[in-house]
């Protein structure tokens, strides 16, 4: 027996793209630190607050907001719109994912 047992796979694919949201913010997160590092400007004035304060700060804003958009996803998945916005929020850090990988490489 697996653990979904009795889990829609309707919600097992939501919950497969929650995943990707998540992992991808902790790549953002990543990556912009190793930019930052290298010498780039944070354009985000609230991360940029929180990198000012310290790598912690940082690290402990992205996580709280990256753990309460996946919660409401989550607890959201019956509504459309939820849905829409949680597909739109996947393709956005797929291209800023992209756009920061570029950047890497260029340096």
């Amino acid at each position: 027996m697996t653990a979904f047992m009795g889990v829609r796979s309707s919600d097992r694919a939501w919950f497969a793209l929650i995943l990707w949201f998540v992992a991808l913010n902790a790549l953002d997160l990543a990556m912009t630190l190793r930019t930052v590092d290298l010498g780039a400007v944070e354009l985000n004035p609230v991360m940029a607050s929180a990198l000012a304060a310290g790598l912690g700060w940082a690290v402990a804003l992205k996580g709280v907001v990256t753990a309460g958009v996946a919660a409401g996803l989550w607890f959201g998945r019956r509504h459309q719109a939820v849905r829409r916005a949680g597909v739109g929020f996947v393709a956005v850090f797929v291209m800023l994912a992209v756009y920061q990988l570029l950047n890497l490489w260029s340096v």
